[in-house]
């Protein structure tokens, strides 16, 4: 019995019985999961093979270079021009057909954005050009076209060879292919420029050379930008034609939006928490009406298994693919396939899996990439993403787990330990669990964050858990349960400058205004520029208030992970003042004193002042119960006042301890 029968209704295609309409989307490959010669390991394949545990019906491995010659545009490509990646890549399609799913991978070529430090010379693309960070894009030759068309057909060769049934070719997003479709990237006046016919020449020749190569049975899936984001490059007409002209080559086409050189387009591929859940999938629909005849599949900030079930039911698509959402519970598919759909870890949109394992980072004007700040693969609500390789036990014994603070780190302390088997009892000195979450209640775009706070606390609930609310602790209290082990929670406190007027009843933390607007005036000053000041800042611009930033820093967001930089950016930037390179000196009943670079004092209008300053771990109050218990864990912002990552990766690390 399924919950929703057209998401999970099986498809066929050629001679591949899909189990359902459920398709994991590539994800870049993290640096963790590949050798230095670009081959997947254990790690990687590991990670993968969840998803298709999972219950997807597709497993696709993240956008990989057809050669090393002018292909690569990042440093976590999987190597497909190497006979050597066989072994591995046979292991990972045999794990992946094995679970049930059926493993593809996208193939890619960055065209105009391959980096010159991995290919050692300029990149190419349609035409010549030189991009905002300097690079010197030098035009195909027709030598050149007809190389990359082998490359893209010999990798094909080598996948078939080591068991996969089907590829997605990467058609979109400003690559090599979709830069000859655009006209605002490809300015040629030969045969392969001018018209959208001549446009799709060289696409079509790649398409054509791929299916000669791999034979009829092979499936072959296109992703394909629907549109581009402004009226220069390809439009949703160019599209719709596009799609029609590539339906004799391939037997799905996979419709996403945007493309790199127009950077806000970034958070509409992904999408942002700014913009309603599953914003782009109406693209797959327009596509869908051109009259294509294969099946179409729709992408973009899926999550809900109810709205991806009304999509297929609609008609407005055949297929739904997810790649955030598989990231932040890779058993998606069977949760919502079992009605389980309330037991879904919510993506949170934060974007930390897509940038920081890249290297990706804002570098105060230009984006790069660099080797310098490649982390970890992780993601902020699912503490297993990234080590699935590390298999962690039941308790060997039953111990009594004294959990103090029902934030999003004690709440995950919490969890953890229960499901390994211990006795946990968890103090709340609110009405609510929560914490620091609970302000998500009344901010729009903070609604994936609600989600995942409500999806703990209902986690809790299903637990053997004895949660105490309305319950301030005590070290007298905390002897009383005479636990074994107390894992100290207590957050953190917003740190509050020395200056003149702080004291004042027009001066609010960030939580306060965020969870009492009421109290904000028509004019407001947020001190502080960080992720927190940004967010509260457009948020209070959302409402109608005139608000100004004071950021000591040459940018504001600076440490704001890249992707949402961007969407930050777009709910600030000219609609709120950003005074940077400079500081609150003193605050008054009706404005505020700032000292710029140069010194001088400016005075601002201000009803009200807002501190968004960064917080401090209340760690002291913590230490008090280090001697109560035979063992002490400190987790969340009460070890480091940082992000929801943090807070749950310390608290997965914790319990697993114990």
């Amino acid at each position: 019995m399924s919950f929703f029968p057209h998401l999970f209704a099986p498809l066929k295609i050629k001679k591949i019985r899909y189990r359902n309409r459920v398709w994991a989307s590539p994800t870049a490959m993290a640096m963790q999961f590949l050798t230095p010669e670009g081959f997947l390991r254990p790690e990687g394949i590991e990670h993968f093979r969840n998803r298709a545990l999972g219950g997807a019906a597709v497993v696709t491995l993240g956008e990989s270079a057809v050669d090393n010659d002018f292909a690569l545009s990042h440093y976590h490509s999987l190597n497909l021009y190497d006979k050597r990646a066989l072994p591995t890549l046979t292991t990972f399609t045999d794990a992946i057909h094995q679970a049930g799913a059926v493993a593809s991978v996208e193939i890619s070529h960055g065209g105009r954005y391959a980096l010159p430090e991995l290919i050692g010379k300029n990149p190419i693309g349609p035409s010549a050009d030189i991009l905002p960070n300097g690079v010197h894009i030098d035009p195909m030759t027709e030598e050149q076209m007809d190389k990359v068309a082998d490359n893209f057909a010999d990798c094909v060769a080598l996948l078939k060879n080591a068991g996969f049934k089907m590829c997605m070719l990467h058609g979109g997003h400003g690559w090599l292919l979709s830069s000859f479709l655009s006209p605002a990237d490809n300015r040629r006046t030969d045969k392969y420029g001018g018209s959208l016919e001549n446009r799709a020449r060289f696409p079509l020749m790649v398409l054509e050379r791929i299916r000669r190569r791999a034979g009829e049975d092979f499936v072959i899936e296109l992703r394909m930008s629907a549109y581009e984001g402004d009226d220069k490059g390809i439009t949703l007409e160019d599209a719709r034609k596009f799609a029609l002209m590539a339906e004799p080559y391939v037997d799905l086409l996979n419709v996403s939006c945007g493309a790199r050189r127009l950077l806000h387009t970034r958070v509409e591929q992904t999408p942002s928490g700014f913009l309603p859940p599953a914003s782009n999938v109406h693209w797959a629909e327009d596509i869908k009406a051109a009259g294509v005849r294969i099946p179409v599949v729709a992408v973009g900030g899926i999550s809900d298994p109810a709205f991806a079930d009304a999509l297929i039911a609609e008609g407005k698509a055949d297929c739904v693919a997810m790649a955030r959402a598989f990231i932040a519970d890779p058993e998606w598919a069977n949760k919502a396939r079992r009605g389980q759909a309330d037991q879904i870890r919510p993506c949170i949109k934060c974007y930390n899996c897509l940038d920081e394992k890249n290297g990706r980072v804002f570098g105060g004007g230009a984006t790069s990439f660099t080797l310098d700040v490649v982390k970890r693969y992780a993601c902020s609500v699912n503490p297993r993403i990234g080590i699935e390789q590390d298999i962690i036990p039941p308790a060997t014994r039953c111990r009594k787990v004294l959990v103090i603070g029902g934030g999003p780190a004690g709440m995950q302390a919490a969890i953890t330990a229960a499901e390994r088997g211990h006795d946990v009892v968890l103090l709340e000195k609110s009405d609510r669990l929560g914490g620091q979450l609970l302000f998500a209640d009344t901010v729009p775009f903070k609604y994936s964050l609600k989600d995942f706070r409500d999806y703990l606390i209902r986690r809790v609930g299903k637990l053997p858990i004895d949660v105490h609310l309305n319950t301030c602790a005590t070290p007298e209290l905390a002897r009383s349960f005479a636990p074994d082990v107390i894992i100290a929670a207590f957050g953190s406190s917003p740190f509050s400058p020395n200056i003149p007027g702080m004291d004042g009843d027009n001066v609010l933390t960030a939580a306060e205004a965020h969870m009492h607007p009421e109290k904000v005036g028509q004019k407001v000053v947020v001190a502080g520029g960080g992720d927190t000041g940004c967010e509260l800042a457009g948020h209070l611009h959302q409402l109608g208030r005139e608000v100004s930033i004071v950021e000591m820093r040459d940018f504001v967001a600076r440490d704001t992970g890249f992707t949402l930089r961007i969407a930050l950016m777009d709910i600030i930037e000219g609609k709120v003042n950003c005074l940077t390179r400079s500081k609150l000196v003193s605050i008054g009943r009706n404005s505020v004193d700032i000292e710029g670079a140069d010194g001088t004092i400016s005075t601002v209008p201000a009803d009200t002042v807002v501190l968004a300053l960064g917080s401090r771990p209340r760690e002291q109050e913590a230490e008090a119960y280090r001697e109560i218990a035979p063992d002490f864990w400190i987790i969340g912002d009460c070890r480091e006042a940082k992000n929801v990552r943090n807070a749950i990766r310390t608290a997965y690390d914790a319990a697993c301890r114990l």
